[in-house]
């Protein structure tokens, strides 16, 4: 299996060290960006079987994101991550592309539980393709 590593976007640089220092204690491999732009320079270079994406940042949001990342074909796992989860309609993630959503702020059991449950997901995939 590919190295357990997680890509997560976050405008906000305070949100982007906690997040990065929970998903290393964790035991996973994580790069951290402040942008989506960023993030799309990033994926062009890198893969990342895991993908979580803040959804309202400047610029081109989460929802823009995860569309792109969809179009370019990538099978990661997206997850979705907003403190205002409530305003967006949950079917929609899903017809964009997202696997799942977060709540902000982040219960590190709920992440570890997701992220855990995507690496299952990756995992369960590979094998059904063999």
């Amino acid at each position: 299996m590919e190295e357990k590593k997680i890509l997560f976007i976050d405008d906000d640089k305070a949100q982007r060290g906690i997040i990065n220092d929970i998903i290393k204690k964790l035991g996973y491999t994580v790069e951290t960006v402040g942008s989506s732009e960023e993030a799309i320079r990033v994926l062009a270079k890198n893969k990342y079987p895991l993908i979580i994406t803040d959804l309202k940042m400047p610029g081109i949001d989460g929802m823009e994101l995860c569309k792109r990342i969809r179009e370019i074909g990538s099978e990661s796992v997206i997850y979705a991550l907003s403190g205002h989860v409530a305003e967006f309609d949950p079917e929609l993630f899903e017809e964009i592309g997202f696997d799942g959503h977060l709540c902000k702020p982040v219960n590190i059991k709920v992440l570890k539980l997701a992220i855990e449950g995507a690496f299952e997901q990756l995992c369960s995939s590979m094998r059904e393709a063999e």
